[in-house]
């Protein structure tokens, strides 16, 4: 039986404790057997029979034939937002429109008739040619019942039409980042008027905004309690830290302040709101003052901002249209305006991470950091899909830092070009992007990701798929193989390369560091990437406390 959280094993000024192991990887993985922890840091690491004989007042926690490494971070997750993108009927695990609508019915059914529908993670693929409409939706539940569906890429949603009532949308529009309310194309054909045009496909942030407001929200406790849930699951994965790349919530604090009136957050938040286009000076120079937001495992630190949208919603910035003709613009109508956003950051030391996902917008934005006067703050890009190899070795010149996402390669592309991401970018494109292994041998610092709710968050998945090019628990082709990482290589980058990413030291377990550690039922670098995902994990801990313990 899995065990509960606890904090069974607490580190004091006057206790230290000896961790041993069949291996301790630390240090650059390095090998060692035992690992001295005293005030929450690693104090030594050697051999476990010897540190026991020098610190004979040491508690010793013996696991065995396990393996301890530095704690597993996530780069790039969305773990309180997440609360409520993530809500409702899980449709990502659907392989046909007639799965997806029997999840709406059931959804519908369990929350009663007076309530909101709610879905998340719908691949639009699953529409085959068909445009992006609301049909289907209607089809399952009715036109009358307000129906929210979060789309996989977390960009975009489906609305019902009463969704879209209640949401007060009755027209066609296109924002700034190039989103907006969709307009269904045989509209004219059919001589639709008012809201009955809509399709009620809503892209990128100022529309999604928009709607929001109006979708009931979640209750505070409720959130609290499903956010400690969720962080609870990602402790039993093996994470300690999740890196969250937005403020979007607007009860965030209030949710971490519940949780830790009576209780510790299982997994450590780093949270980066968002730099928009729309933002006056002001509001820039205010995102640099929230850093004084933090509590005991939480903390506010960094801005993102955003290049562009996807290449799947045809809002990611290309160097040439994608096959519809989409792609010709990143989010800002004037990017020098990112770009002077971006120094006035850099200028308060602070540190950024920038979605680009199109090879314009990643152009752009490399192009901007190595301009920066370099006073030791540290950017980074992050999803970086299409990226031409000139590009990738600038980046490597000037020394910047990227985040990426290898199972959002493996989940969401087919290696038959059916998935809409080929289709978008056509050949041959569709077979440029993921480049992993590139990055690497350029010598940059690589931070991996989840993207959690785009993807699932556990990390043994996405480690293994790292090597694999492929889904580890399908037998299909591999993916750009060539781009394949070893298994030190991801272990990496999801450890030490995550906080170095953004200029920060530590997850390495080098004496001094925090005691954030992972321990594995078997030895991830000697494990088959193709097993990986069933190796237990043993427990997790935080400044050497142990949040999560499975050991008998």
């Amino acid at each position: 039986m899995r065990s509960t959280l606890t904090n069974t094993v607490e580190t004091t000024s006057d206790r230290a404790v000896i961790y041993r192991a069949a291996t301790v990887l630390h240090d650059g993985l390095q090998e060692a057997t035992g690992m001295l922890v005293r005030d929450g840091q690693v104090a030594e690491v050697g051999d476990a029979a010897a540190l026991a004989t020098q610190h004979g007042d040491a508690q010793v926690v013996d696991f065995g034939d396990a393996t301890i490494t530095p704690g597993l971070i996530d780069g790039h997750i969305h773990a309180i937002w997440g609360v409520a993108l993530a809500r409702g009927a899980n449709l990502a695990n659907c392989t046909s429109l007639d799965e997806v609508k029997d999840a709406l019915r059931a959804e519908a059914e369990r929350v009663g008739a007076d309530e909101w529908v709610f879905g998340y993670g719908f691949e639009p693929h699953l529409l085959g040619d068909a445009p992006v409409t609301n049909d289907f939706i209607h089809d399952a539940v009715g036109a009358e019942r307000p129906v929210y569906i979060t789309l996989f890429d977390a960009h975009s949603a489906l609305l019902s039409g009463a969704a879209l009532a209640a949401c007060q949308v009755t027209e066609s529009a296109t924002f700034i980042d190039g989103g907006g309310f969709t307009e269904r194309p045989d509209a004219d054909e059919r001589q639709l008027t008012g809201a009955a045009r809509l399709t009620g496909h809503v892209l990128e942030w100022i529309a999604l905004d928009h709607v929001q407001r109006h979708v009931p929200r979640i209750p505070v406790a409720e959130q609290a309690d499903t956010l400690y849930n969720n962080l609870s699951e990602m402790a039993h994965t093996g994470l300690v830290g999740g890196y969250t790349p937005d403020l979007q919530n607007p009860d965030t604090f209030a949710v971490l302040e519940a949780i830790e009136a009576d209780r510790e957050l299982p997994v450590r938040i780093r949270i980066s709101p968002w730099c928009t286009p729309e933002m006056s000076a002001e509001e820039v120079d205010a995102l640099a003052d929230m850093k004084q937001h933090r509590g005991r495992r939480w903390e506010v630190e960094g801005v993102k901002l955003f290049i562009d949208g996807t290449i799947d919603g045809g809002t990611a910035w290309l160097e040439e249209p994608d096959a519809f003709g989409a792609g010709t613009r990143g989010f800002w109508h004037d990017p020098e305006q990112y770009a002077r956003n971006l120094r006035r950051l850099n200028e308060l030391g602070v540190p950024t991470i920038t979605h680009a996902i199109g090879d314009r917008g990643v152009r752009f934005v490399a192009e901007t950091i190595a301009n920066l006067p370099n006073n030791g703050t540290r950017h980074r890009i992050d999803h970086l899909e299409l990226v031409a190899d000139e590009v990738i070795e600038f980046i490597g010149e000037h020394d910047i830092s990227v985040c990426v996402q290898p199972n959002h390669c493996t989940l969401f592309m087919h290696a038959d070009g059916t998935d809409t991401w080929s289709k978008r970018l056509g050949e041959p494109r569709n077979k440029q992007g993921w480049k992993t292994r590139s990055y690497l041998e350029h010598g940059i610092t690589e931070a991996l990701a989840s993207d959690w709710p785009v993807a699932p968050f556990d990390p043994r998945t996405i480690i293994a798929d790292a090597q694999l090019r492929h889904p580890h628990d399908r037998n299909t082709p591999p993916i750009h193989p060539e781009q394949a990482l070893t298994a030190s290589e991801a272990l990496t980058g999801y450890t030490e390369s995550v906080p170095a990413s953004v200029g920060r030291s530590g997850a390495a377990l080098r004496v001094g560091e925090p005691a954030d550690f992972t321990v594995w039922a078997r030895n991830p670098l000697e494990t088959p990437a193709s097993e990986l995902a069933d190796v237990a994990i043993v427990a997790t801990a935080i400044d050497g406390s142990l949040v999560f313990n499975d050991h008998r």
